[in-house]
């Protein structure tokens, strides 16, 4: 498996972007009533949190995860988001569940066989009625992996049992990775 702390410690870090996804900029602005507006969220894997710091609102409480905390150092807590450093399947979660989870670049840093796990923990994690937010990556072959290639069809193999597929559309993305990605909305049964 991957060293991520080690990859983060090194620099070594090109699927930083040095900024939020454009992807879940476009959905905020032009879809703002599929995303939660108040509660509690969630990114798992977040690195540097550059969607966790845009996600957050005074009524919305975001927390970025990461088994890392080189990668995040340079992020502080604040009123409305904090950073923890801990392993997605076994970190406690706050009763009753999030209310929106984000995931980019999380699902396909994991080996596949790990696949079955994610869809697991974002049903016991995310709250009856809440939200998971997947920006799906890399949907086309990479010769090097990570990142793990991913396709619509094993997002709906993995989530399909706990959750209904609202939005599905091309990411209006990262300009290296046009193409590449799907933004998928999913409401917990």
């Amino acid at each position: 498996m991957t060293d991520w702390c080690n990859r983060w410690d090194n620099a070594e870090t090109p699927w930083d972007k040095g900024q939020a996804s454009p992807a879940l900029e476009d959905l905020m602005k032009n879809h703002s009533s599929l995303i939660p507006s108040t509660g509690i969220g969630l990114v798992p894997g977040c690195g540097s949190g550059y969607d966790v710091v845009l996600l957050a609102t005074d009524d919305l409480h975001i927390t970025g995860l990461d088994m890392s905390s080189t990668c995040k150092l340079g992020n502080k807590s604040h009123g409305q988001y904090d950073f923890i450093c801990d392993d997605f399947f076994k970190f406690k979660f706050p009763e009753g569940g999030y209310d929106l989870v984000y995931d980019y670049t999380f699902l396909c840093a994991m080996p596949p066989h790990m696949r079955p796990d994610w869809g697991k923990r974002m049903a016991e994690i995310i709250k009856p009625g809440g939200t998971l937010i997947a920006l799906q990556y890399p949907l086309k072959e990479k010769a090097k992996q990570p990142p793990f290639t991913l396709s619509v069809e094993i997002y709906h193999e993995l989530l399909n049992e706990n959750f209904d597929n609202v939005y599905l559309e091309d990411a209006k993305g990262h300009e290296s990775r046009l193409g590449e990605e799907k933004l998928s909305v999913w409401k917990r049964k």
